[in-house]
């Protein structure tokens, strides 16, 4: 019995079951120093230990004294290059002013360019191109010319948008409260002057067409850097009775007017109303203005050109005579 125990004991504690353990062992003392950083000195003895750690004292500090004397080795040229860096920065400061001169002065040639080469360009292209406020003035080439149609052309228009003509006064009002006249003596876009042979009213269609005209004028005034002024109607509608009246005083008139239908209008282009509010007749009016006059003739043009009116520059009335289409 004795035998067969210390048998198994020893079956108990073979080699390989003793390789298996000591390399598991050393696998995970190996993994613990190489995960927390365990540097531990296995084969070295006391007195070597001893002696390292001495050489390693004196070494550091040769190294520090040495670590030192670059340091001051190095603060005098590291100075200087601040110094000197001070200077390349006052330097650069000088350059940069230099360069911004000489960049606003190459824009200044620029825009100085750019308005003499504007003299070449279209009319188009200079509206384009100029800001608000400093558009052109171009008007038109011939006020005679551009501004042509007759009498015999406005009639045919003023018959077929107007009324029939109206012998007096009462016979208007009548048509006032008919809504086929309005009556267009107060208006912020105009002013309408003192009217002896005629009276302020107009078919809905004309009133359009002058609100229209009075509006672009403004806004042209406006966009041209002109002094903001309404235009000034002269002549409205006139009765049968009024055209008898005239014709006492100027053997011209006609009996058959464009202002009997209530679809012509006269507005004065050698008088302008300041934009104030006020429509007394004793208001600082602007006469004999040729810019305002040209702005005028260049809104009458492009609504003459869009088919919306006929209009004829009348020389010796001071006005143009217009009617719509």
């Amino acid at each position: 019995m004795r035998n067969g125990t210390m048998a198994k004991k020893k079956k108990k504690y073979s080699q390989w079951k003793f390789l298996i353990a000591f390399t598991v062992t050393m696998g995970l003392f190996a993994g613990v120093r190489h995960v927390f950083g365990i540097e531990v000195p296995l084969h070295v003895e006391k007195s070597a230990t001893t002696e390292l750690m001495a050489h390693a004292e004196n070494s550091g500090k040769e190294d520090e004294t040495a670590d030192m004397e670059e340091v001051l080795a190095m603060e005098q040229p590291f100075s200087a290059n601040l110094v000197t860096e001070e200077g390349l920065d006052e330097e650069d400061e000088e350059i940069e002013e230099e360069e911004m001169e000489e960049t606003k002065d190459e824009v200044d040639e620029e825009g100085t360019m750019n308005k003499e080469g504007n003299d070449s360009l279209s009319d188009s292209e200079m509206t384009d191109s100029m800001p608000r406020g400093k558009h052109r003035i171009r008007g038109v080439w011939s006020y005679s010319d551009c501004f042509p149609d007759i009498q015999d052309v406005q009639i045919v228009a003023a018959q077929k948008h107007g009324i029939s003509p109206v012998r007096n006064r009462a016979e208007a009002e009548v048509l006032v409260r008919q809504h086929q006249l309005v009556n267009i003596s107060h208006s912020p876009f105009y002013s309408i002057d003192k009217l002896t042979h005629s009276i302020p009213y107009l078919v809905p269609r004309a009133q359009h067409l002058l609100n229209t005209i009075c509006l672009n004028f403004i806004d042209s005034c406006q966009v041209k850097g002109l002094p903001l002024h309404m235009p000034i109607v002269t002549s409205v509608l006139r009765t049968t009775d009024d055209v008898s009246n005239l014709q006492r005083g100027n053997k011209n008139a006609t009996t058959n007017s464009c202002h009997c239908y209530g679809t012509t209008v006269d507005i004065a282009y050698n008088k302008f109303m300041p934009i104030t509010g006020t429509y007394e007749s004793n208001a600082a009016l602007l006469r004999w203005n040729e810019p305002m006059k040209q702005v005028l003739s260049e809104v009458l043009n492009d609504l003459r050109r869009q088919g919306k009116c006929y209009v004829k520059y009348e020389r010796k009335q001071g006005c143009f005579h217009l009617t719509c289409r």
